[in-house]
């Protein structure tokens, strides 16, 4: 850091001029750029500011007024302070020089011996160039400290916790919504330091001029529009551009982590569907190779494989790229979710909306396996933005990859029945889906579609017109399996209401509702609808 008056004043060449402060005493922590050392009255092109001013007094030897406006013209260059010599010029101070001193806020001190101003500058000059040269050695060190971690590729935490180790405090990388990525709390405990984070950092944004206590330091993390993060020094500093280049420089690391993280993760991720790609369509069918391939790609060998399929409600209209960034999402959520469960898994985007997945059960069996990965994507992806409802799929396991890989085709079958299930955000198997799934499958035929007009037609053309819901009444009727009197305390109406309405429906559609035939008939349509 650059000297201070103060400790200008205590240098040996200074001392021994028996310095006097003549006004200014607040202002003595000031720092000092460089030493100017001159008589002239008016330093206008002479001085940047920063500078220690030293005179032997001429400029102040011609009057109040003069003196007036020589301090004035000082103070508006903004130069650190005056150093007056007694003896040449002037034999004392003049009168109302503190005083004019204090109002401009610029630190005055008279020396009561002659003094050789020479050494004075010497002194001062070295601790600058001195603390200049420490400030390229530190941001020497600071590169190289920073260089080393990229080349070794260091983690997130890794580069977090040695910029904190360098600047001595805390650190916090955050996500723009405020949540903690990663953190080093060195001396302070984790509690105290992550307590009602993402408060706390609203509050000491540097953008909100109000905060009260010391101003925290922060730079983001990102390129232009991308910026995904904010590293925060949650303290005050008493060098602020020593800290601001270790965050710089953190934070380039983060992105650079970042960069080459989502590059290896794409080219990961586009070798797994390829090996998935290559096992459904049967190019590889010897386990050897698919298990040579598999290990490959970071697959645990295990004697129980089991075949996972999620699929997510798709909003209309959603462009490709929107679509992809979302497919992305849906694929991380899967991935995390299988290593939470302490499994590994070959996993990979099938189509929009769509990802499945080969899991080894190499530490827990089948069903406990796929009941923690169930959990982690509740977690992950039910209420979260951008997902109105997710449903998973899975078949039997198997005892080999080609088998598990093989199964994957009714997984996505059942996932998709998921979907239009009344119960969504949880694991089905085809077990679950039944006559729905088989009318699922085959929802785009032709035959079916006639089928369910044929069955229900009139009675949905005759809620439009005239506004009534008999179909849902119709469909509470047959969730009831045909009992008027739980179809009555379901809907509460009387027992003469639901008497005519259901036999409005019976004249509508020309069925009986009292045949068992009639009602199966009536809710395989139903289920056609609702696939649609």
């Amino acid at each position: 850091m650059q000297p201070t008056i103060r400790e200008i004043l205590q240098l040996s060449a200074m001392d021994a001029g028996r310095p006097q402060i003549v006004g200014g005493h607040a202002h003595l922590d000031r720092p000092v750029r460089w030493v100017h050392i001159s008589d002239l009255t008016d330093l206008t092109d002479l001085l940047e500011g920063g500078e220690l001013v030293l005179t032997t007094g001429l400029p102040l030897a011609d009057g109040a007024q003069r003196t007036r406006t020589y301090l004035t013209r000082l103070a508006a260059q903004d130069v650190a302070g005056l150093v007056v010599e007694l003896g040449t010029h002037l034999d004392a101070v003049p009168e109302q020089l503190g005083t004019l001193a204090d109002s401009l806020s610029l630190p005055v001190v008279a020396l009561a011996r002659r003094t050789r101003f020479i050494e004075v500058t010497q002194q001062v000059h070295r601790l600058i160039v001195a603390d200049q040269y420490e400030e390229v050695e530190f941001a020497r060190t600071t590169h190289e400290v920073f260089t080393s971690l990229n080349l070794a590729r260091a983690s997130t935490t890794d580069i977090v916790t040695r910029a904190a180790q360098t600047l001595g405090a805390p650190l916090v990388l955050e996500d723009v919504s405020r949540h903690v990525l990663a953190f080093c709390a060195l001396d302070t405990p984790t509690a105290t330091l992550l307590h009602q984070w993402a408060e706390r950092s609203r509050l000491h944004d540097t953008a909100d001029a109000s905060t009260t206590g010391p101003t925290w330091s922060s730079v983001p993390v990102g390129v232009g529009s991308e910026r995904w993060g904010r590293l925060v020094l949650p303290a005050g500093t008493a060098d602020t551009s020593r800290a601001r280049m270790v965050l710089e420089r953190a934070a380039q690391s983060l992105q650079l982590h970042r960069m080459i993280q989502q590059e290896r993760d794409a080219l990961v991720v586009q070798a797994l569907g390829g090996l998935l790609d290559d096992l459904l369509s049967g190019r590889v069918g010897e386990e050897t190779e698919a298990m040579a391939r598999a290990t490959a790609l970071g697959l645990t060998p295990s004697s129980r494989y089991a075949p996972l399929s999620v699929r997510v409600q798709q909003r209309p209209g959603t462009d490709a790229l929107t679509q992809g960034e979302a497919d992305r999402r849906l694929l991380a959520a899967v991935r995390q979710a299988v290593a939470a469960a302490g499994e590994s898994a070959l996993a990979s985007i099938r189509r929009a909306g769509t990802v499945s997945a080969v899991i080894s059960c190499a530490s827990k069996g089948p069903e406990q396996t796929l009941g923690a990965v169930s959990t982690g994507l509740r977690e992950r992806l039910t209420g979260r933005s951008g997902t109105d409802g997710w449903a998973a799929g899975t078949a039997p396991a198997s005892s080999s990859l080609v088998g598990a890989a093989q199964g994957l085709a009714e997984a996505e079958h059942v996932a998709e029945v998921g979907l239009t299930m009344p119960e969504t955000d949880r694991l089905y198997r085809s077990t679950d889906v039944r006559l729905r799934g088989l009318v699922a499958l085959l929802r785009d035929d032709h035959r079916l579609q006639a089928f369910a007009e044929t069955e229900l037609g009139r009675l949905l053309d005759h809620d439009a017109r005239t506004g009534e819901d008999l179909l849902g009444l119709l469909r509470t009727h047959l969730d009831c399996s045909g009992s008027k009197t739980h179809t009555a305390r379901l809907t509460g109406l009387s027992r003469p209401t639901l008497y005519s309405r259901l036999r409005s429906i019976e004249k509508i559609l020309g069925v009986p509702l009292d045949s068992a035939e009639s009602r199966t008939s009536l809710h395989t349509a139903l289920m056609v609808v609702d696939a649609r």
